[in-house]
């Protein structure tokens, strides 16, 4: 596992799972006994490290290109099963390790541009519904050259106060096996191995008719291997391997708000999200997003995301000293950063048929030298057989 695992690959990756299924019900409703067909193809480029940033190595970072099939069947009249495979290919070099420069600046030391590699997941959901209820099941495998994780979950819904009122929970366990490339050559593990595990609740409110608030907690133990095995640290003028706690526990508070305006035939999604967790890791989460719809069931969906985290306690950009827990790690998703994204969006719905165009931009700010700027373009379509 390198650092393509980092959370600015998890936007991506959320970005290829919202496909455009055509005719899709919302969740809440009941299997509509259509089969759909929906692919989304996106790419995702990573801007260069600046000249003055560098230290050693390529300044060119990863190219990814992800491909997603899903595909949704009626089983009976209350239940579904949905499948999904992505396909995600990558090349570029990867940031190593931070060395200080000549007036002690911190450089970015960056791997060769050689790094090549190939992810393939699989997923199903299988869902039950009935008019107050309704529960998923879920199993899911990815593999790579030195990666992979089997995950299984569930999740549920209650409906109360005459569908006004929507309790949800749902619980989820993943068990990775890591093996990485190279070992004996870059001193790095072999046959790690962590394990997650995670629970969820939440409430969503119909306030009005054209108003919709939710909240949602959610708790998760990682235990393990939580370092990263294609990461150094420069500790006291030599590389160290990337070390860090093998336990985190990690909270979230998620809180959403929906506000259809009639006027201008749109609707407002704000989300704020606050995240935690015992390396001392605090971030907070504000999207705004704006569907407007346009006529003939065009809609065009402009977003902007702000994010902001402290660092995590053991984190340093280089170490002068030597700490006595043992644990040293530069890598800049720990670091203290901002974030900026923006999105547009444009939908077209035909009577079975539906596809979506979306470039995002996005670009942090900080200290660490190998901070992230990336751009990600994508095309789904979907399709509903009658």
């Amino acid at each position: 596992m390198n650092d393509k695992k980092s959370s600015t690959l998890l936007a991506l990756t959320a970005a290829a799972l919202a496909l455009p299924m055509a005719s899709e019900p919302a969740k809440a409703d009941p299997p509509d006994q259509k089969f759909t067909l929906g692919f989304k193809q996106s790419n995702y480029k990573e801007a260069p490290i600046a000249a003055d940033q560098l230290g050693l190595g390529s300044p060119e970072r990863y190219t990814i290109d992800v491909s997603h099939l899903k595909f949704k069947a009626p089983v009976s009249t209350d239940t579904e099963l949905t499948t999904s495979v992505i396909r995600e290919t990558m090349s570029g070099a990867s940031p190593w390790y931070v060395a200080p420069g000549a007036d002690g600046e911190p450089l970015q030391v960056m791997s060769g541009a050689t790094i090549s590699e190939e992810r393939t997941e699989l997923g199903v959901d299988f869902r039950s519904y009935n008019s107050n209820s309704e529960v998923t099941l879920s199993g899911g495998y990815s593999s790579e050259n030195d990666y992979e994780s089997v995950s299984f979950g569930f999740s549920g819904a209650w409906r109360l106060n005459q569908n006004l009122t929507t309790l949800s929970y749902g619980a989820n366990t993943s068990f990775d096996y890591i093996d990485p490339s190279d070992a004996e050559s870059f001193d790095r593990p072999v046959h790690e191995t962590k394990k997650r595990a995670g629970a969820m609740v939440g409430i969503t409110q119909v306030a009005t008719k054209t108003t919709l608030l939710s909240a949602t907690l959610g708790f998760s133990v990682l235990d393990g291997y939580l370092s990263d095995p294609y990461k150094r640290a420069f500790v006291e003028g030599n590389t160290v391997r990337d070390s860090r706690p093998g336990q985190q526990e990690q909270i979230n508070l998620n809180l959403s708000l929906r506000q259809f305006f009639e006027g201008p035939g749109g609707a407002l999604h704000a989300d704020y999200r606050y995240y935690t967790n015992n390396w001392e890791i605090d971030s907070h989460t504000l999207e705004l997003s704006w569907y407007q719809n346009l006529g003939s069931d065009w809609q065009l969906i402009p977003s902007v995301r702000y994010y902001d985290q402290s660092a995590a306690v053991f984190y340093r950009p280089f170490y002068e000293t030597t700490r006595t827990d043992g644990f040293y790690s530069s890598d800049y998703r720990l670091s203290d950063f901002s974030a900026v994204s923006g999105q547009l969006k444009l939908s077209k719905t035909f009577t079975a048929f539906r596809f979506d165009l979306a470039y995002e931009t996005y670009s942090a700010s900080g200290d660490h030298p190998g901070l992230l700027e990336y751009d990600l373009i994508s095309l789904g379509l979907g399709y509903a057989f009658e």
